[in-house]
């Protein structure tokens, strides 16, 4: 027999150990004991009461096996007798399930039969315990696993009748149609006011709310289900329910009558018809986008990656890096109108994915690094969105990215700015964010959200954005020639800033200029560490030797670059 009360053994022996969202947990190790997160936690339990998979995907091999609740959500379908989520309340072991959707994260929590507590990994302010308030939170529905014995319940011997629902008064999250008022105002100020972006503060729970309520319980450390209730009223210093004031009644009304952009709509020129994506599919464990005009390719793979939180992104391996070949590899000897430039540039793109135009992956930090260079969208005013806005500046553009114009942002410089009906959102508005280690930063984080709304799922908008910009290379050279464009502009720049805070470097040795733009553009070293290698006998070698233990591989490949430069003369006489 198969006790239901076992996988509550099991799980209670667990309680008390820590959480982190996106970790990796061996099923078949019965003495694992942490970190956990909710659907690793469930599938571990589930093997080890009952010795079988659930919610782990396709795969049988329980060294591949990855636990998430959307394959919670399948499993139950597939596999186990889906109840509503208030009778499994009422059943001790039974799951509940909240199935995640674009933009949003899943859960999986185990029942202690009360109608009120629940046995789960919470989150990274929680870890696994027991808790209660169950039935104030959003469930998708319950699920009672194949060939467990729930008692009487799985003989159908008692009578499932699901009890009306608790009130939700109060709380907020993303639906259809929006929650729009004066609450929903206070809410959104109150997330700006804690350094996470909501966009426009217009009163209305769309996306990007909940992707700021998101990023805010993720940086808490509360659990993310992107619900506001009880937990982030608390962490924003709100009531709950939320009770706005006068003041916020009158700014939301005030808000209700449509405002047309302040300056004339220009219409983007209609050019002749270009090739268009036509759709994007899962083959395999790769994401390929496949044309009008029937052309396909591969996009990447999904991967999981921890750097200030766990996340979850886009990445290219060998298969998808070979399929890319076919967007271009940068040669110095393409681009001869650069002069000496486009050959000292080409060890760092070499070591840059392999110089590849099409190199991208959206796991870390910046969620979405596209090019040769690898520009990442984090950055203000430089990288991807200076990319992104020579691009937009074709006549073109619309065809590939339609909701997307350049227009005078409220300080009179043209930016990036997305249409919403007939407003115009500025996506390169600067904002200093909380990252989830604590440290701040200014980002522009409505033009990483258009690239990736989610840092923990592959989402739509980063394989469209990706597709888009991918296919933009095959068809108009241009797309190639700008990345250079951007790229030798911003090194110059930044070679530049070394010289007036290092009096040492003169840009005189090209090979030492090399090594330090190839620093500065990775972030390996600081001016300090640089200042202090050009103070050494050394001084080469020791540009050399600043990141190199922890990036050996990136280093050994500029520097057998760096000598086939030096044996062909090509950079003789050249200085920086």
């Amino acid at each position: 027999m198969n006790p239901a009360a076992h996988i509550l053994e099991i799980g209670s022996s667990r309680i008390g150990q820590r959480y982190i969202l996106g970790s990796n947990v061996p099923l078949d190790n019965p003495n694992w004991s942490g970190p956990w997160d909710c659907a690793e936690f469930a599938s571990w339990c589930v093997y080890q009461a009952f010795g079988f998979l659930f919610g782990v995907g396709a795969t049988k091999n329980v060294a591949k096996a990855e636990p998430y609740s959307g394959h919670w959500a399948d499993d139950a379908k597939k596999y186990g007798r889906v109840i509503a989520w208030e009778d499994a309340l009422r059943i001790p072991g039974a799951a509940l399930i909240r199935v995640p959707k674009a933009g949003k994260i899943g859960h999986v929590a185990f029942a202690m039969g009360d109608g009120d507590r629940t046995l789960e990994a919470r989150g990274a302010a929680f870890g696994v315990g027991i808790f209660s308030g169950a039935a104030e939170r959003t469930w998708s529905f319950g699920c009672m696993l194949p060939g467990v014995d729930y008692d009487d319940v799985a003989t159908g011997t008692a009578e499932l009748t699901a009890k009306p629902k608790l009130s939700t008064t109060g709380y907020l999250w993303e639906k259809k149609p929006h929650f729009k008022g004066a609450n929903v105002l206070v809410l959104q100020r109150a997330l700006q006011k804690k350094g996470v972006d909501p966009g426009p503060i217009d009163g209305d729970f769309g996306h990007q709310t909940h992707s700021a309520l998101v990023s805010f319980q993720i940086a808490s450390g509360i659990e993310v289900d992107g619900v506001f209730g009880k937990n982030s009223a608390d962490r924003l210093g709100l009531s709950f329910p939320i009770v706005p004031t006068p003041a916020d009644i009158a700014a939301y009304e005030s808000l209700k009558t449509p405002k047309g952009p302040t300056e004339p709509v220009v219409s983007q020129p209609q050019a002749a018809p270009i090739d268009t994506i036509a759709s994007i599919q899962k083959q395999g464990p790769f994401y390929v986008a496949l044309t009008a005009s029937g052309f396909s390719f591969k996009i990447g793979s999904a991967t999981s990656y921890h750097d200030d939180m766990s996340r979850v992104g886009l990445r290219q391996g060998t298969q998808t890096i070979q399929d890319t070949l076919q967007f271009g590899v940068y040669r110095a000897a393409d681009f001869s109108a650069l002069g000496q430039w486009a050959h000292f540039i080409e060890p760092t793109l070499t070591a840059e994915g392999g110089a590849r135009f099409a190199t991208l992956n959206t796991y870390d930090r910046a969620a979405f690094t596209f090019g040769a260079p690898q520009f990442a969208a984090h950055t203000p005013r430089e990288n991807l969105v200076e990319y992104v806005r020579l691009l937009l500046a074709l006549p073109e553009a619309a065809h590939y990215f339609p909701d997307l114009s350049l227009r005078p942002n409220a300080a009179g410089r043209t930016t990036i700015h997305l249409v919403q009906g007939a407003t115009f959102v500025d996506l390169e508005r600067e904002t200093e964010v909380v990252r989830p280690n604590g440290r701040k930063e200014t980002q522009i984080v409505e033009f990483m959200r258009y690239l990736n709304s989610s840092p923990t799922e592959v989402d739509e908008n980063e394989l469209n954005a990706a597709a888009r910009l991918m296919l933009w290379l095959k068809l108009d050279t241009r797309a190639r020639q700008f990345q250079i464009d951007v790229f030798v502009a911003t090194m110059k720049s930044k070679l530049a800033y070394v010289k007036n805070k290092v009096p040492a470097f003169t840009g005189a040795d090209w090979e030492e200029a090399l090594w330090i733009m190839d620093i500065r553009h990775q972030g390996r070293g600081s001016i300090q560490e640089i200042a202090a290698a050009l103070a050494k006998p050394d001084r080469i070698g020791a540009l050399r030797q600043i990141g190199a233990a922890k990036y050996k591989s990136r280093v050994d490949t500029v520097a057998a670059a760096v000598v086939t430069l030096k044996s062909s003369g090509v950079l003789d006489g050249f200085h920086v």
